[in-house]
């Protein structure tokens, strides 16, 4: 393989993988998943989460060949159209250059009200709802290579924007071992829901550059298999993670990313508990 060809193929996996990513749910595949048989968002207490700025090493492994990433996440309590919100931004370093996800949410149920892309994908896309009735719409535009497309979806009902979005919101919640929770989450890539299933299977001391963490161990899987893996959540709120791995199933061979806290820079929220 090339030179410039791995690079592409880099830039392409990592950034589905991690951010639009939306991550993690978004790079999933294929037809929208079940849409009634979730729980958890009820327990969501988007209060509990702090500003901070988080800095992850990152381990990408694709055809046998690893290469050495880095992302930086931030929140930052905001208020937008009078409500009270969190703006998550995160940046992450690619062999393509530098990929921006802007994300807001409501600050306590920490559904998206709108995200940005800026990188090789331009996107920007509004939220509305929850209805009366429960349902939620997603409507904005996606651009690449110059060529836009509109998107447009209508949701069942709570739903999350994808990336590192559901494992955010997973740390807002009463975790504890034995915890479950199973989240839609809305991939604007193939305009489709996902369902994104965790268990906390236990708890586990974790050393990273940032410091030494109890944390609760949490297996995901999303897209019904597409995306396993586990993230290591903090036992204190706000329980952002400090570890990741996970493994994506693709046609052509496993594909593997691994993320590791390496620095942290947390004050104390008012709302925080």
């Amino acid at each position: 393989m090339s030179r410039l060809l791995l690079r592409c193929v880099l830039a392409l996996f990592f950034a589905a993988v991690l951010s639009a990513a939306a991550t993690v749910p978004a790079a999933a595949q294929g037809p929208d998943g079940p849409s009634g048989d979730t729980g958890g968002f009820e327990k969501i207490d988007g209060t509990k989460l702090a500003a901070a700025t988080l800095s992850y090493d990152a381990t990408m492994k694709i055809d046998g060949r690893s290469r050495d990433l880095s992302s930086t996440q931030t929140f930052a309590p905001t208020s937008t159209g009078g409500a009270d919100t969190w703006t998550l931004v995160n940046e992450i370093e690619t062999p393509g250059g530098l990929r921006t996800d802007s994300l807001i949410v409501d600050r306590s149920s920490l559904l998206p009200i709108s995200r940005h892309l800026r990188g090789r994908v331009v996107m920007d896309l509004a939220y509305t709802g929850p209805s009366t009735a429960g349902g939620m719409e997603a409507s904005g535009t996606m651009k690449r290579r110059g060529q836009s497309k509109p998107i447009r979806k209508d949701l069942d009902g709570p739903t999350l924007a994808g990336g590192v979005h559901d494992v955010v919101a997973l740390g807002a919640m009463p975790l504890e071992p034995g915890f479950r929770a199973a989240l839609r989450v809305f991939s604007p890539q193939d305009q489709s829901v996902k369902r994104a299933e965790f268990e906390v299977t236990g708890t586990e001391t974790v050393e990273t550059p940032a410091g030494t963490f109890e944390t609760y161990v949490v297996d995901l899987n999303v897209g019904g298999g597409y995306i396993t893996g586990t993230v290591h959540l903090r036992k204190t709120a706000p329980r952002y993670y400090v570890k990741w791995a996970t493994e994506v199933t693709t046609g052509q061979g496993p594909r593997t990313i691994r993320q590791t806290l390496s620095s942290m820079e947390m004050q104390a929220s008012p709302d925080a508990k």
